[in-house]
């Protein structure tokens, strides 16, 4: 165990390394060489009027789009401005409380927004190695890292977004319901608690939850006999994934144990804790606006995202590109590439996959898909994947031969360059 720790820090500190310098690096050259295409925010010209040099260009490379909202709500909070109530209170909290300590300005809270997202993202690395060490060995735990490091998207791990902060509570959740301790549960409903408070995809946690403690515990016969097929088609499915086990319990064994019920409790009374995350927000948008969804409305009106099928905006989008029924977004082919690539790796290594890392993606994939945007179908689709690890662990997986791997991280590294390069200059990414 404590080999697998060291490797795991050593492995991440060569990749977390590498690619924070690959982004100063492209950043800076960026910022020196190439035109600022600059927006203008409420917040936006406190900074923009610092920009004077390359080297204050370079430092405020990373002042854009929802990195600027976060520095909003840290800043001033939500009442300023109801739209921003999209963003979920945990990461601008942080944010807040980091940059108090820096000064307690607008730019401590930018920097403070980059100093959390590369804290949590070396923590995911970390982690996700010494998640996937125990059932894959070191060589795929290696890759995945790699894979994520330089992810075409993975310059939103360095920015001021929620995507570190969100992936490593995942992350661990996953970490600790794979020990299976009884304190493990309620650490694990802890870390979903405080994702459910990052981002509204953290209600997706209880997916694995679920799965696991039907694979720990079993399922009651007598609760099926109401629909005998699809019972034995759910215990035909986590006897499947039984080579994932936890802590080697038992799958399934059939009526559950009596003896065993204050175990189970403990298990469902921390599941719990994922909706409450959730509720207390709501909870605060009621006392605060008076309504508790106003962020699903706001989402709606000023955001323009909806609620549709899976394949609505993968069609819209592919229409866009096609020049039908709206304006083109150039945009939009990566938008598309970037989505559905991911989609047909998850499609095409379920079987790869434990059984609670694929119902996890899937339902991850249905709840980003579900939302689209009116005004461009996929917009932030690849970003929002990002967090959906075990595309990652699918790369690494099928990295069994030179050509392969190299195939994949050239393909990776240079969209990963490509869009540092666009983020630092301002234009749109995801």
């Amino acid at each position: 165990m404590l080999v697998e720790q060291k490797t795991a820090w050593k492995e991440a500190t060569w990749i977390f390394g590498l690619s924070r310098l690959m982004i100063l690096v492209f950043s800076y050259l960026s910022a020196t060489f190439l035109h600022m295409h600059r927006s203008i925010s409420p917040v936006n010209y406190i900074v923009l009027k610092k920009c004077s040099d390359n080297l204050n260009c370079f430092l405020l490379s990373w002042w854009r789009s929802d990195a600027i909202h976060y520095v909003e709500v840290a800043y001033l909070g939500y009442t300023h401005h109801m739209p921003l109530s999209v963003f979920f209170p945990l990461f601008p909290l942080l944010v807040h409380s980091l940059g108090g300590l820096l000064g307690g300005s607008i730019l401590a809270d930018y920097t403070a927004g980059i100093i959390l997202a590369n804290m949590c993202f070396y923590a995911v690395l970390v982690l996700f190695y010494q998640l996937l060490y125990k059932d894959f060995g070191h060589t795929v735990a290696k890759y995945a890292l790699i894979y994520l490091a330089f992810a075409p998207y993975g310059l939103f791990f360095f920015a001021g977004y929620t995507e570190s902060l969100f992936l490593l509570l995942s992350l661990a959740v996953f970490f600790f319901l794979q020990r299976g301790k009884a304190l493990d549960w309620w650490l694990a409903g802890l870390c979903g608690f405080l994702a459910a408070l990052t981002r509204a995809t953290g209600i997706v946690l209880l997916v694995p939850f679920f799965v696991l403690f039907v694979q720990r515990f079993g399922i009651h016969t007598g609760a099926m006999n109401w629909a005998p097929t699809i019972g034995n088609k759910l215990r035909k499915v986590v006897a499947s994934s039984s080579q994932f086990t936890i802590n080697n319990s038992p799958i399934g064994r059939g009526p559950i144990d009596r003896a065993r019920w204050q175990q189970k409790l403990n298990a469902l009374l921390s599941m719990a804790l994922i909706p409450a995350g959730l509720l207390i927000y709501l909870l605060y948008l009621w006392i605060t606006f008076g309504n508790p969804l106003v962020f699903h409305i706001e989402e709606a009106t000023v955001w323009q995202r909806y609620t549709a099928f899976p394949w609505v905006g993968s069609i819209d989008a592919i229409k866009g590109i096609l020049g039908l029924d709206r304006s083109f977004f150039s945009r939009d082919v990566a938008d598309v590439t970037f989505t559905l690539v991911p989609l047909a790796v998850l499609v095409m290594g379920w079987k790869q996959l434990p059984l609670h890392y694929s119902l996890f993606s899937l339902a991850m994939v249905l709840f980003i898909l579900c939302q689209p945007c009116e005004f461009e179908g996929l917009m932030s689709a690849p970003r929002y994947l990002l967090v959906v690890f075990p595309i990652f662990l699918l790369f690494a997986l099928w990295s069994k031969n030179r050509l392969t791997t190299w195939a994949l991280m050239i393909f990776c590294l240079m969209f990963f360059v490509c869009n540092s390069i666009q983020f630092a200059t301002s234009i749109w990414v995801a």
